[in-house]
């Protein structure tokens, strides 16, 4: 990585700690989600991920989407507190809390993860 790119990766972890954290809680707390941990990670293959103990992980590039698509990934992971998969109950769930979230998905495809 270069010298670089590292400084933006780090502005971007900065930032993110700044803005994730609380705007996961807010969502949490909107919508009656109980999470255990977050953490901002640089992974460079999704934008979120939910673990079995209830532990969500954001990547950092969320700070580079617009903030409804951030919300968007947010929505998406705290649903998978309910169901770990992408079953019909998880679409349900979701479709409840963010009813536009394929418009969603497919706008959060034109982002790269960096």
């Amino acid at each position: 990585m270069s010298p670089e790119r590292a400084r933006e990766v780090e502005e971007l972890r900065a930032q993110a700690k700044a803005v994730l954290p609380q705007r996961l809680a807010e969502l949490a707390a909107r919508y009656g989600f109980t999470y255990n941990k977050v953490r901002i990670k640089h992974n460079s293959s999704n934008w979120g991920s939910c673990s079995e103990l209830g532990n969500i992980n954001l990547n950092l590039n969320l700070m580079r989407v617009p903030e409804d698509l951030r919300d968007f990934v947010m929505l998406h992971e705290l649903c998978h507190l309910k169901h770990l998969n992408h079953g019909p109950e998880f679409h349900a769930l979701l479709e409840s809390v963010c009813p536009d979230h394929r418009a969603k998905q497919r706008a959060l495809k034109e982002y790269k993860l960096i």
